[in-house]
């Protein structure tokens, strides 16, 4: 059998957006149209099909392959039964389109006919340049006008632009149109067509789980949040999330040293410390005592910014705050008109690192399904350095795409966002004003390792 090596241009792009490719000639003519959706960065989410003619010459009449599921024209051959082979064997040339509204034409051309190569991952990607353009942009010539108002905050519909991006491209598809990202493409590729070879485990969802054989200390597992996240997305946003993972190595292993893991969890260790493996004995209202509040806040450096004595635990909320986090973490409890440590937190004392291992475990304790993906979904957008504002809207797409609503049934807001992360941010505020105290040139990225830690 031969195999084929293509090239794929979208017509009328300037500058053109081009792959190069070898393919299998045995593969259906359907696997040749889920290849190029994955390599030109489409979402599978219109119709399409494949002809040996032009199709912006509809005069010149030819054949046509359409999906047997959608085939509108009793005319078309089914794409299912024809290979890459049968349809290239005497062509040079093949159209497809994709989306007859915005009438994506691309056009494919035999660069070489090869031998057979077994040992070959069914698709390879070889070159190429340039992001495919944004789904139901409005064809290469909307597609242009958005890129220009995108890049314009003078333009008149910069704001309009941006939000539709918002709400349509998402945060993980890259914007900027010279993007091309091979070996994302090819990992891809290698989940659809070699999943055996493609170092991913067979049971896992979300196509990050690698196999067992090749996991190494601190690599996502089946339980882990990101990985529990992106196995409900639809496939498409999955392989973007998973692409924008690569680019951004959030999931690369994690490295930092004891010191750093001080710093971080440093407000914790404190109270930790302070109620230390013996508990404290709580007021009868059930504060903490005074001299331990006043403790707190000095140790701390939280006079900075506050005004009063610091003594009483129901009228300082930054240690009353501290305190109502590192509970609901399950680092501590009340019992018996005590304070007591849990025993992991107990184990933990003295230990930074596990420490840091408890409260992003902690995180997720106590939240509903839908606030885990939020809470999921947040740590990802500190993670990857999503600018503070713009996080919410990167949780929003995601809620929506896992299947959540607000509770009004319209497009979640800012408000509903706040809501759904509360805790989590919560944790992540003492956190950072902590780091900001110590050491501001490296808070934030100090804070993204704490991001990336609870990811897994």
């Amino acid at each position: 059998m031969t195999r084929y090596r293509l090239r794929v241009a979208l017509v009328d792009s300037e500058p053109e957006i081009w792959r190069e490719f070898d393919i299998d000639g045995q593969m259906p003519l359907r696997m040749l149209h889920i290849a190029l959706q994955t390599i030109m960065s489409w979402r599978e989410s219109h119709l399409h099909a494949f002809t040996d003619t032009d199709p912006d010459e509809p005069s010149t009449q030819g054949r046509r392959w359409e999906s047997p599921d959608f085939a509108d024209d009793n005319s078309a051959l089914s794409e299912d039964a024809a290979t890459v082979g049968q349809v290239l064997s005497s062509l040079d040339t093949l159209w497809y389109e994709y989306d007859f509204g915005d009438g994506w034409v691309h056009r494919l051309d035999v660069v070489e006919r090869q031998p057979d190569a077994p040992l070959l991952a069914p698709v390879v990607l070889l070159d190429g340049a340039n992001r495919g353009p944004f789904e139901d942009a409005g064809g290469m010539h909307g597609y242009a006008e958005k890129l220009a108002a995108l890049a314009d905050p003078q333009h008149p519909e910069h704001d309009e632009i941006t939000e539709w991006i918002r709400a349509t491209v998402g945060p993980w598809a890259p914007l900027s149109p010279g993007a091309f990202d091979l070996v994302g493409a090819q990992s891809e590729l290698n989940l659809m067509f070699n999943p055996q070879g493609s170092g991913l485990s067979p049971y896992d969802m979300s196509g990050l789980v690698k196999s067992d054989e090749l996991r190494r200390p601190g690599d996502v597992g089946d339980e882990s949040p990101i990985v529990e996240l992106a196995a409900q997305l639809p496939s498409p946003i999955r392989s973007e999330l998973r692409q924008h993972l690569h680019l951004t190595g959030v999931l690369e292993p994690l490295e930092f040293d004891d010191e750093t893991a001080a710093r971080i969890v440093r407000p914790f260790t404190w109270l930790m410390d302070a109620v230390g493996p013996d508990g404290v004995a709580l007021t009868a209202a059930g504060w903490m005592p005074p001299a331990t509040v006043l403790a707190g806040m000095t140790e701390l450096g939280l006079f900075d910014d506050w005004i009063g004595t610091g003594n009483r635990e129901e009228l300082t909320p930054p240690i009353s705050e501290l305190r109502g986090a590192a509970q609901r973490l399950g680092l501590m409890r009340v019992q018996k008109g005590r304070l007591l440590l849990s025993s992991a937190a107990k184990k933990a004392l003295g230990d930074a690192r596990t420490q840091l291992q408890l409260i992003t475990r902690g995180v997720y304790r106590k939240l509903s399904d839908a606030e885990s993906d939020a809470a999921a979904l947040l740590l990802l957008a500190v993670a990857d350095g999503t600018a503070h504002d713009e996080r919410w809207h990167a949780i929003a797409f995601g809620l929506e795409l896992c299947g959540w609503q607000s509770s009004t049934r319209l497009a979640f807001t800012e408000r509903d966002i706040a809501h759904a992360t509360f805790h989590p941010q919560r944790v992540l505020d003492l956190l950072s004003d902590s780091l900001q105290r110590q050491h501001p040139a490296s808070a934030a990225d100090d804070l993204r390792v704490f991001a990336r830690a609870a990811l897994r």
